[in-house]
């Protein structure tokens, strides 16, 4: 679970406002998390912050960057001044994917969200498929976002975050998904299912997950 660069998803609300979160999960890393191997899996974003870089805000970072340490291992990343007033954050890093059949996620487990496979115990038409997949929070979220808030009392944590699911089926696995309120193939829908022939994007972000996180019903062979 290296080079999760979580710690700048933790200045939301001292002015910083993060942009979605992308991730990329192949069939294959899904067939090996579901295997018992915990899979790292890129990510990528970037925020804009309303403040000037000065040495209040350089010393801010430190503190932040400081405290994740403890939970994360950090690599880098790309701060710019904008042209006029403000900075951008570029992030790229890795977010543990793992499975958990009854959806408990592991003491051990440090980082502050994980992509969760558990089994689907939901009945009626969701019956049908055998996993779901969620972008959720740690058991480690609190005590993180508690350390942030002795740095800076405004520092709100978003326990739910906007995310982009990019699936690639390279192995040629029988992969078919079923989720709601999503963004794909160009379009809304309320409920989305398809099979994973190739790639499909699904971006997850407003609304309802302002306030719960998302999940992706799958069966995959």
């Amino acid at each position: 679970m290296k080079k999760l660069l979580i710690l700048l998803l933790s200045i939301y609300l001292i002015g910083c406002q993060s942009n979605i979160i992308e991730t990329t999960i192949k069939s294959s890393e899904i067939k090996d998390a579901i295997n018992g191997e915990v899979q790292d899996i890129e990510f990528e974003t970037n925020f804009s912050l309303m403040a000037e870089l000065d040495e209040t805000t350089k010393i801010e970072l430190e503190k932040i960057e400081s405290i994740s340490s403890k939970y994360i291992d950090i690599e880098d990343f790309d701060v710019t001044e904008d042209d006029y007033f403000g900075i951008t954050i570029d992030v790229e890093g890795e977010i543990p994917l793992l499975y958990s059949s009854n959806g408990s996620i592991p003491s051990s487990v440090s980082t502050p969200w994980v992509l969760l496979i558990s089994d689907n115990t939901d009945k009626g038409a969701l019956s049908s498929f055998k996993y779901k997949l969620e972008f959720i929070a740690s058991p480690t979220f609190n005590a993180f976002a508690g350390e942030l808030q002795n740095v800076n009392m405004m520092i709100g944590l978003e326990q739910f975050q906007p995310v982009k699911f990019k699936l690639r089926n390279k192995d040629d696995s029988i992969f078919n998904i079923f989720t709601g309120a999503v963004e794909g193939s160009g379009d809304s829908h309320a409920t989305f299912e398809s099979a994973v022939e190739d790639k499909i994007s699904l971006t997850m972000k407003g609304g309802i997950y302002d306030k719960t996180n998302q999940v992706i019903f799958f069966n995959i062979d």
